[in-house]
C-alpha cells in the first residue's frame, strides 16, 4: 500500500468517522444482562435460557435480535444491537470449518444450487429456506425441538402445504428431524471452547495480499489493510488494479467477529459495497466476496493471505492458460515469491515487468508448437504444480452459471430493484484421454464470447417470453430483466417473467463453439433476510 497517495487528512477523517460505528462487545454483554433477562432466565456468566444453547454467525445473531424486536417487543438502540451481536458472535459463534461448507449464503453468491445432502431435511425444511440457514447454526437437541414448536406456532399453514400434508409433519419433525439436527448440527460446546482456546493469542494481520475476480471485468490484485480503531472496529483500505488497467481505492470500516469473520462496508463511485471475509487463523488466509449492497448478485470473489507470511504461496495467477504462439502478461500473486522464477519450457519470458515478494508480472510468449498441457511453475525452491496451462486449441466450452435466476423490478430509486444475471464462457481442453468431460480435462479460463437468448421451450414461445423478459448484452453476457408488471400487452396481463436459454458462442480460429445455459426470469424477492 502506498500511503503517500492517501493524505493524512483523508486517513484521519476515515479513522475519526469510526466512532460513529463504535463496536464494544463488553457493552453488548451488559445489555444482555440488563435487557434480555426480562424474558431469558440466568446471566451471561452462568448461562441464559435459550440464548446459551445456540451458536450462530453474526448474520444469524442479527436475525435473532431483529426477531426479538419484531415479535417480542424488545426495545434496543442501534448501538446496543451492534454490541449485542458482537458479544454473541465472539462468544457463541461458529468455527471456520463449520462456516466454510455454507459460506456461499453469507457471501450472497448468486445462482448456487444446493446438493440436498439429506432427503428428509430437504422435504421437511429446505423446501422453505436454504440448507445453509440450518447449517450455519448449532443448537442443543432441546433447542432444535423448540425451533420445531416455534414453526408450528408461527406458520400453522405449512402443515397443509405440499410435502407436508401427506405426513404427520410435527411427529416426523420431532422424532426424526430433531435427532438428525442434534447429531449433525449440535451445539458441541466443547469443540467451540477448544477452538476459542486455540485462537486466544491470535493477532489479526493488518495487511493482506489479495486476488480478486469480477465476472465480465476480470482478475485484479489488491492490498487489503486493516487499521485498528480505539474500539473494536477497523479502518479498511483496499487498493486494487485489474488486469485491464482499471485502478480503484476503497476506504471503509470493518468489524472482526470471533477474530475470523470480517464484515466491511465501503463506498466507491457512489455505490455502497459490502465485504464478507472468512479467515483461517491456521494458514493466515481468507476467502470471501465483496458485492454491491443493493445488487448483491454483482460482486467479486476474493482470496487473500497475510502479506508478511513466510510461506511461499500463490494466491492467484492470471491468465490461467496461454495459447500457442501468443504473447500475454502473466501475473502471479502470493507470498514470499522473491526467488528465481522458472516457467515451463513452452513459455519464454520476454520481460520482467515487476518482481516483489508478493507479486510477479512477466511478459511471456508461448511457443508456436506447444501442445496442450497443465504445467508447473517453480519460484525459488517451491514448485507449484499444475499452475499454468498452455494449449493449441479449445476443445469445448461451458457456460457459467449453467442455471441462473434473474428478477424483474425497478431500475433505481425503488425498494424492489432488478436482479441481473451475468454469464461467462469457460474454455476447456480434453485431457490426455482425449475425451470431453472427464477428470483430466484442463480449465483454460474465461474466453470472450458472443451472447444471445432464445425461448427455452414451446410454452415460452407461445407466451412470447423472448419479447418481454429482458435483454442480454452481446459482448458482456450481462442479462437485464424487464421492469415489473403487470403488462397489459401480455396474456392475462402477466408480469414480464420468462423461461429462456442463454447461448454463448466462442470462435477459436475457424472453429465456432456454442453452449447453452438455462435462465429463469421471475418475480421480485420480497423477503430477503441476511441468511435465506
Amino acid at each position: 500500500m502506498n500511503y503517500k497517495k492517501l493524505s493524512k487528512l483523508g486517513l484521519g477523517a476515515l479513522i475519526a468517522s469510526l466512532p460513529l460505528f463504535a463496536v464494544d462487545a463488553q457493552k453488548g454483554k451488559e445489555v444482555i444482562n440488563s435487557k434480555c433477562i426480562a424474558c431469558h432466565t440466568g446471566n451471561t456468566e452462568d448461562g441464559l435460557s435459550r440464548i446459551s444453547d445456540q451458536r450462530k454467525t453474526p448474520e444469524g445473531w442479527y436475525m435473532t435480535v431483529k426477531r426479538m424486536q419484531r415479535e417480542h417487543g424488545l426495545k434496543i438502540t442501534r448501538d446496543e444491537e451492534t454490541n449485542v451481536i458482537k458479544y454473541l458472535s465472539d462468544n457463541q459463534g461458529l468455527t471456520p470449518d463449520e462456516i466454510k461448507p455454507y459460506s456461499y449464503v453469507l457471501d450472497k453468491t448468486p445462482n448456487v444450487q444446493e446438493e440436498g445432502k439429506n432427503e428428509l431435511l430437504t422435504e421437511m425444511c429446505v423446501r422453505c429456506h436454504s440448507e445453509a440457514r440450518i447449517g450455519l447454526q448449532r443448537r442443543t437437541s432441546d433447542e432444535w425441538n423448540s425451533l420445531v414448536n416455534y414453526h408450528v406456532a408461527q406458520f400453522p399453514s405449512f402443515e397443509v402445504q405440499a410435502l407436508a400434508r401427506d405426513k404427520d409433519w410435527f411427529g416426523v419433525a420431532q422424532n426424526e428431524v430433531v435427532p438428525y439436527l442434534a447429531e449433525n448440527f449440535g451445539k458441541d460446546k466443547a469443540k467451540f471452547d477448544e477452538y476459542k482456546k486455540s485462537i486466544k493469542n491470535y493477532k489479526l494481520p493488518t495487511k493482506w495480499i489479495t486476488h480478486g475476480y469480477t465476472p465480465s471485468i476480470g482478475d485484479f490484485t489488491a492490498i487489503l489493510t486493516l487499521i485498528e480503531s480505539s474500539d473494536e472496529s477497523y479502518a479498511m483500505l483496499m487498493d486494487y488494479k485489474y488486469a485491464n488497467g482499471q485502478e480503484y481505492k476503497a476506504r471503509g470500516i470493518a468489524v472482526a467477529y470471533n477474530k475470523t469473520e470480517i464484515r466491511a462496508s465501503f463506498e466507491l463511485n457512489g455505490v455502497v459495497y459490502r465485504q464478507i471475509l472468512h479467515l483461517d487463523p491456521k494458514t493466515n488466509s481468507f476467502e470471501g466476496r465483496m458485492f454491491e449492497s443493493l445488487h448483491t448478485e454483482q460482486g467479486s470473489i476474493l482470496t487473500g493471505k497475510a502479506l508478511n507470511s513466510k510461506e511461499s504461496s500463490i494466491v492467484g495467477i492470471y491468465p490461467k492458460a496461454i495459447k500457442a504462439g501468443t504473447k500475454e502478461t502473466l501475473t502471479i500473486v502470493g507470498t514470499n515469491l522473491a526467488g528465481q522464477v522458472k516457467l515451463p519450457s513452452s513459455l519464454k519470458v520476454l520481460k520482467t515487468v515487476k518482481h516483489t515478494k508478493n507479486e510477479i508480472v512477466l511478459e511471456v510468449e508461448a511457443s508456436k508448437n506447444v501442445k496442450t498441457s497443465s504445467n508447473n511453475i517453480q519460484i525459488g525452491s517451491k514448485v507449484f504444480k499444475n499452475s499454468i496451462a498452455t494449449y493449441d486449441k479449445v476443445d469445448y466450452i461451458k457456460i457459467t452459471p449453467d442455471y441462473a435466476i434473474s428478477r424483474i423490478g425497478a431500475e433505481k430509486d425503488a425498494k424492489i430493484l432488478k436482479e441481473y444475471a451475468t454469464f461467462e464462457a469457460i474454455a476447456y481442453a480434453n485431457g490426455k484421454d482425449g475425451e470431453k468431460g472427464t477428470a483430466d480435462d484442463i480449465n483454460l479460463g474465461v474466453v470472450p464470447a458472443t451472447w444471445s437468448i432464445e425461448a427455452f421451450d414451446e410454452q415460452a414461445i407461445e407466451d412470447k417470453d423472448l419479447d418481454y423478459a429482458g435483454q442480454i448484452d452481446a459482448k458482456t453476457g450481462k442479462f437485464t430483466p424487464s421492469v415489473s408488471g403487470p403488462n397489459p400487452k401480455r396474456k392475462l396481463m402477466a408480469n414480464n417473467v420468462g423461461n429462456l436459454s442463454v447461448i454463448g458462442t466462442y470462435k477459436d480460429g475457424d472453429v465456432e463453439l456454442s453452449e447453452k445455459s438455462h435462465l429463469i426470469v421471475t418475480v421480485p424477492k420480497f423477503v430477503n433476510p441476511p441468511i435465506n
